[in-house]
């Protein structure tokens, strides 16, 4: 079964009540090979990540995160840049993105799911996640 695409539930909850801190948390980027992660994912697991060389579990951190809001369309939207895993050997067919500093109420708490669209590999190769524009319509979290 395939992931699903979206913010989580936790995501929302944990963002009104000052849990996730998106400017000076942690944010990280796992991959997942046949996991269903869905709006109800709470928070990183290692069932189902993928293992190959240079992944090592847990994911990469997601650098140069810039939040922005246009007023005009009404939406606040978080951007990240492009993540990649160099001369490594993977298969994944989706990623979550969570917070790697959190601890509680819950640890390593879910922000968002991401499903690839089938299975994307890299072998002794770069295995690249392109995130989406910076743009109230189409960054990778937008609260509207």
């Amino acid at each position: 079964m395939a992931a699903t695409t979206c913010l989580t539930n936790n995501f929302r909850k944990d963002i009104l009540n000052a849990v996730i801190n998106m400017s000076s948390d942690t944010i990280k980027m796992a991959l997942y090979a046949g996991q269903s992660h869905n709006q109800n994912t709470t928070a990183y697991t290692t069932t189902g990540e993928v293992s190959g060389t240079n992944y090592t579990a847990k994911g990469n951190t997601l650098s140069s995160a810039s939040q922005s809001t246009d007023t005009s369309n009404n939406v606040s939207f978080y951007d990240f840049a492009d993540t990649q895993w160099a001369s490594s050997t993977i298969t994944a067919d989706s990623c979550l993105i969570y917070s790697d500093t959190v601890s509680s109420p819950t640890a390593d708490v879910s922000i968002y799911v991401g499903d690839f669209g089938g299975s994307k590999s890299s072998s002794s190769g770069t295995f690249s996640v392109v995130m989406p524009a910076a743009a109230y319509n189409t960054a990778i979290i937008r609260i509207a």
